[in-house]
């Protein structure tokens, strides 16, 4: 049900993010839904740039990655290089590429936050540059969900057949009767603007101009994203089994120009909404018609042309969003905290990040919009638009990297676009090249004597004169940072939860999991749960804390508590599912892994107990051995009682394992200590438990569980 706090315009924006990202991450433009095998191609890993489609480098991408690689030492225009005369197979054999560099077909929330932003602008500025505030931020947001009714979102339960389904119930009860009643108008309207089309006659007037205007950003984000991934080739170099199920689904794979009846689709209908009475001109019709239209009809005139659309510059992307309002006359670095600054995040963080893939299921931009998502639901009145501004741009520069995406996006780009402090405070969450940075910087945060403010820390009156460096280990994390650290950390673990047979390689075994959740994300993490503590703490026990010059209002430490309460769930939930994967490895039947688990989280267990129960009766090298020859796992090194340099006879290493379990049995006495270990809480948390162990049994047994040996060879 819907919180009982006030249902302003940020909270409907966060919420509308989140249910984008659980109703349309699978969706691609052109491919519709698209298969878990064909997600599991996307999955972020290394290929060598020899092992790439030959197709690919006869594209601008491609030449721009072999100008990159093979002519890193030089300035060379890329389209002086012919692949043909390259000996790629051997120069490329040594060069590991991110696949988040390769182009592929752009997942169409993209479209969602497109027409968003192209809609603020016609607030802002549209009705010949006077704004129009009867393009309300209800009608953006409705513009966003429109395409999500019927659709199950997916984080709405672990199970699938658990999930909620998106109708106008959901909406009314979510984001308030004048969003409700705007989604069913507007979907209303395009049902019989799609039936018009169809048989070819003139489409009704719509109701109101807003309409009209929504209808004509919706038509156009679509013509977007297709028209990108008609500049990109994609379909041209994608494997033979994404290659088949687009050919399932009608597009003419093996045609010289497959994204050609797309285009035409969307560019006719675009054109057709654009000439819908009360379509803004100024803010919408006019910037979009000039630099996008054009584009693509000069792409199906002379399909040579196509790759005008594509690129870092492609006037299919960077064209169309510099030239949005938006993006051309907003400074954010004036408005910092403020509903129009989240919107420009959002597409900051879409047009960098379009490419990118996590290791699990997720798109870059879900992965934003769920901890957009999830810190309304933890923060409740504490939300601010800053918090949802650092949400979105958290991974810009660190994922939008020239090395990771091809993009080359920095803090400068950032401190340009959007000011110096929301610069300073995404460079404290972008990580550095040193692993031990964030670490150091946690530990500088437990020491602090107080929680710093961003506002403290950075000068919100003017830029921030200093040289922004990721990460800026001698400094403490602010809240903010704090904040998003810690969601950023649930919403990874989420992903894991949800889709561990996504997960490659040694991702899918206890070793790479538990010494990510204990040795680098763990440390990073306990610190800063432990400072939250101390000033929950300390807020309870001295009657004096309000009068502290550096002290947290009521509100924000309810918010604190909230988090914490969140953050050791799910470090609970991700705890208890790697018990089940290493119960797994070493062969333990039921009774024998729910005595594991049990043991782990016993604090009356102690450490002489547990090592005898567990590790010497239970977790035998034997049965871990066995299931190595199954294929379960590929070597004794992807155990967590092993190195990660282990070979078979090497000696067990069972400290991480042990300090993972310390971890576990500190949370429960956190709990103890903040009173989150009632019975209600308590009990909702073993639920929890016992449905992540069924949903992993589930995989298990499943036809595509990620144990079977054979999996992932024949996927990527």
């Amino acid at each position: 049900m819907a919180r009982a706090y006030e249902l302003t315009d940020v909270v409907k924006l966060v919420r509308a993010y989140g249910v984008l990202a659980g109703t349309g991450d699978m969706e691609r433009v052109i491919a519709g839904e698209i298969s878990r095998r064909w997600i599991s191609t996307e999955v972020e890993h290394l290929v060598p740039l020899s092992s790439l489609p030959s197709k690919l480098f006869n594209t601008q991408r491609g030449r721009d990655l072999l100008a990159a690689e093979i002519f890193s030492d030089q300035d060379i225009d890329p389209e002086t290089i012919d692949p043909a005369q390259l000996d790629i197979e051997n120069l490329g054999k040594q060069c590991l590429i991110n696949t988040n560099r390769l182009p592929k077909l752009e997942p169409s929330i993209h479209a969602a936050i497109l027409a968003a932003n192209m809609l603020l602008g016609v607030r802002l500025y549209g009705n010949h540059g006077q704004g129009m505030p009867s393009m309300t931020h209800d009608m953006i947001v409705a513009t966003m969900l429109h395409g999500t009714l019927g659709k199950r979102y997916r984080y709405s339960a672990i199970t699938s057949s658990d999930h909620e389904i998106i109708d106008d119930s959901y909406l009314f009860s979510w984001f308030g009767d004048a969003v409700a009643s705007n989604v069913r108008a507007l979907s209303d309207y395009l049902h019989n603007f799609e039936l018009a089309i169809e048989n070819s006659v003139t489409p009704d007037a719509p109701p109101s101009p807003e309409i009209a205007t929504a209808v004509a950003a919706i038509e156009a984000s679509r013509l977007r994203l297709t028209a990108r991934a008609a500049g990109d080739q994609v379909i041209s170099f994608l494997d033979a089994h994404s290659r088949a199920e687009l050919a399932r689904n009608g597009v003419e794979v093996d045609s010289d120009f497959p994204e050609r009846p797309f285009l035409e689709q969307d560019y006719a209908r675009t054109r057709i909404a654009f000439g819908l009475t009360g379509v803004d001109h100024y803010a919408l019709r006019e910037p979009l018609r000039n630099t996008l239209l054009m584009a693509v009809r000069d792409a199906l005139d002379d399909p040579d042309k196509r790759e005008r659309l594509a690129g870092r510059r492609g006037k299919a992307v960077h064209e169309v969003h510099v030239n949005l309002p938006v993006m051309e006359y907003y400074v954010a670095a004036d408005n910092p905290n403020s509903i129009e600054t989240v919107h420009l995040a959002s597409l900051e963080m879409m047009r960098a990040l379009e490419k990118g893939r996590r290791k699990s299921l997720s798109t870059m931009s879900a992965h934003a919009f769920r901890i957009s998502a999830i810190a309304e639901r933890v923060l409740g009145r504490a939300l601010e638009p800053l918090i949802v501004t650092l949400a979105l741009l958290h991974d810009v520069v660190e994922d939008g990297s020239a090395r990771v995406t091809g993009y080359g996006h920095s803090l400068r780009k950032i401190q340009f676009r959007f000011g110096g402090p929301i610069a300073a405070m995404v460079s404290e969450l972008t990580d550095s090249n040193a692993p031990t940075d964030g670490v150091n910087k946690a530990a500088v945060t437990l020491s602090h004597p107080h929680l710093l403010q961003p506002q403290e820390q950075y000068n919100f009156g003017s830029f921030t004169r200093t040289n922004l460096q990721p990460t800026e280990a001698g400094l403490p994390y602010t809240l903010a940072g704090i904040v998003i650290k810690l969601l950023d950390t649930v919403i990874s673990l989420e992903e894991g939860i949800r889709d561990p047979e996504l997960m490659t390689g040694h991702w899918r075994n206890s070793g790479a999991r538990i010494y990510w959740a204990e040795r680098a994300r763990g440390a990073i993490v306990y610190p800063l749960i432990e400072r939250l503590l101390l000033e929950l703490k300390a807020s309870q026990i001295d009657p004096k804390y309000y009068r502290r010059p550096h002290s947290v209002n009521t509100v924000r430490l309810r918010a604190g508590l909230a988090l914490l309460d969140t953050t050791m769930m799910y470090l609970d939930l991700y705890a208890t599912q790697n018990l089940a994967i290493l119960a797994f490895e070493y062969g333990l039947n039921a009774v024998q892994r729910d005595t594991l688990i049990s043991l782990f989280y016993d604090p009356n267990v102690n450490e002489d107990q547990f090592e005898a129960r567990v590790l010497v009766d239970l977790l035998k090298d034997e049965n871990l051995k066995e299931s190595i020859k199954k294929g379960v796992l590929e070597c004794i090194a992807h155990s967590t009682l092993y190195g990660k340099e282990a070979t078979e006879g090497s000696p067990r290493n069972e400290s991480t394992f042990k300090a993972y379990r310390n971890s576990a049995l500190r949370r429960h006495a956190i709990r103890q200590e903040l009173q989150l270990d009632s019975a209600d809480k308590l009990s909702a948390l073993a639920l929890r438990k016992e449905q992540i162990l069924r949903r992993f049994d589930q995989t298990i047994e499943s036809q595509d569980g990620f144990f079977k040996p054979d999996f992932f060879a024949s996927a990527v």
